[in-house]
């Protein structure tokens, strides 16, 4: 979970009473936040799905309605700004949405600064994904001669000089000298053109999502911010900014508008109007196991910050602020009901079941074949799930399909997995200079496509063993699966195959009933050379089924 770090004194002050640091500590993990305090300052850890608390004006508002400080929907006075971002058309291909606002009235001291360069930090290592969906900049408006263009411009195009840098450089020189461009670059690498924010004047505002310019620094000085969040999903971009802007206005600073032009639209950001939900009094009571009425789901509904629009029947209508992205849906909402009811004052009751539960047989048999690979003398491993298709394919020689992650955190999640080998080869390359012979195995899921199913994809119990160093061979691993076999009870043939991970007439295939089980056999020398290893590797991988 991400961490964030506030000072004692100033969430208290944001907070608008004083709290005893052991009361704060309890109350904060009423919310789900976990607390580690070390004098003035305190250690908060964030759930994922919370961006919004990853600052300490963020506790702060959530604080006070969990303490009846302030309950209700918080509202935003957002004025027009007459700001204007005019996107170029060229951006489309390359990171194609901008969201921007403006703060006014900024009187920035050491706590304010410290907690606004956190929150960027912390998003952009979690809901802008490494700065790729999205990327923040901060800028001094006053140096700043509005329209502001979102444009392109060519690698060794325009110079600049970039924040904390003494000397222009292009954008291709950024992305190799300056520490940002090394960290960040690879998410330009390969690009024709490069993204740029520029004033009416041509003065560079920044390089997205790489580095701000020097020319529009933040100082001390600074009495109006101008934010941008450019990036290649607009409702991270808006979401960003929402939490930014928000998080800015609960320290007093106005807040205002900017309008944002792209060739065939106009829009207008931050949009901060809350977001209708309903909820069933039914619904919540059936979840949390109580048997609250409306009102008083209502009232705990302020507490957690949401505005109650009214009550029909047993249904509500929630507002919930703008910076409340994470809501998806009404078990969302009973949640929150939750935790404003407070966890602690919930009775733990058992089910009505008139049975009791037992270890499911594929779990027993797995348990066995554990036991079974370890008295071999072989060493337990539990690898990654999810995993990528050159992994997973490319380096194992072979072409198939496999279950696609929706929304993938990054380029090396993208697949689940659909065979163990890939991933005890990564093991051994993680290992490679550590001393031979290793010997690692795994038991555990894969996923199948299956198209006679509702999911089109079924979960598989598998056991798979590798063994690294000279002499590593087909009789040996054949040994070890054929015990494994016998050991479990499940009687087989062994018939030879070909297979493109393994080496030709050094492969066989383990037979049950007619149904294959698996396969055992020397592992071909390009897929070793594949995983950066060099020496020979023997491996079989077999289901685990009665």
């Amino acid at each position: 979970m991400p961490s964030i770090t506030v000072n004692y004194r100033d969430l208290c002050k944001l907070v608008g009473k004083r709290i005893e640091s052991t009361q704060l500590c309890e109350r904060l993990g009423m919310l789900g936040i976990e607390t580690e305090a070390a004098g003035d300052e305190l250690k908060l850890e964030i759930t994922h799905n919370r961006p919004d608390l990853l600052s300490p004006e963020g506790v702060a508002r959530a604080l006070r309605g969990f303490l009846g400080v302030e309950t209700g929907l918080p509202l935003y006075k957002l004025s027009t700004s007459g700001v204007t971002v005019e996107v170029d058309l060229s951006v489309k291909a390359i990171r194609p949405f901008i969201a921007a606002g403006v703060v006014t009235n900024v009187k920035l001291t050491d706590e304010i600064v410290a907690s606004l360069m956190q929150v960027q930090e912390k998003l952009h290592a979690s809901l802008c994904r490494n700065r790729r969906r999205g990327s923040i900049g901060v800028y001094d408006l006053d140096t700043v001669k509005p329209p502001v263009r979102y444009t392109t411009t060519l690698p060794d195009g325009i110079r600049f000089v970039p924040l904390e840098f003494a000397r222009e450089l292009t954008p291709a020189q950024i992305l190799r000298e300056h520490p940002k461009g090394i960290e960040y670059g690879s998410i330009m690498q390969g690009r024709p053109r490069y993204p740029l924010l520029i004033d009416s004047r041509g003065v560079v505002l920044s390089m997205p999502p790489i580095i701000n310019s020097e020319e529009t620094r933040v100082t001390s000085n600074t009495k109006r911010l101008f934010i941008d969040v450019t990036g290649e999903d607009e409702r991270v971009a808006n979401q960003s900014l929402t939490i930014l802007m928000t998080g800015l206005a609960e320290r007093g600073f106005g807040i205002q508008s900017v309008a944002v032009k792209y060739p065939s639209r106009r829009v207008r950001t931050p949009d901060l109007r809350p977001i209708r939900h309903r909820l069933s009094t039914r619904a919540t009571n059936e979840f949390i196991g109580l048997n609250l009425k409306p009102k008083g789901i209502a009232k705990i509904a302020k507490n957690m910050r949401y505005g109650v629009a009214g009550i029909k029947g047993e249904t509500l209508t929630l507002l919930a602020p703008p910076y409340r992205g994470d809501l998806m849906h009404e078990v969302d909402l009973i949640e929150d009901i939750a935790i404003g009811y407070g966890y602690d004052r919930l009775k733990p009751t058992l089910p009505k079941v008139v049975t009791t539960g037992e270890r499911a047989s594929v779990e027993r048999l797995s348990e066995r074949a554990r036991r079974v690979l370890t008295g071999l003398g072989f060493m337990e491993v539990m690898t990654y799930t999810l995993t990528n298709p050159h992994m997973n394919f490319e380096l194992m020689r072979v072409e198939g399909e496999a279950a696609e992650i929706a929304n993938p955190v990054s380029e090396e999640y993208t697949i689940i997995r659909n065979s163990l080998l890939p991933c005890l080869l990564s093991v051994l390359r993680a290992n490679r200079r550590n001393p031979l012979p290793q010997l690692v195995f795994e038991v555990g899921d894969v996923v199948v496509l299956d198209e006679s199913i509702e999911t089109s994809a079924r979960n598989v119990r598998r056991a798979a063993a590798m063994v690294i160093g000279e002499g590593a061979g087909f009789t040996q691993i054949k040994a070890v699966a054929e015990a494994l076999l016998r050991e479990l009870g499940i009687a087989h043939e062994v018939r030879p195959i070909e297979h493109p991970s393994f080496l030709e007439g050094r492969a066989a295939e383990f037979v049950s009933d007619g149904e294959s089980l698996g396969i055992a056999g020397e592992i071909h020398p390009e897929v070793i050379l594949g995983f950066e290893l060099g020496h020979p590797i023997a491996a079989f991988e077999l289901e685990l089924k009665k």
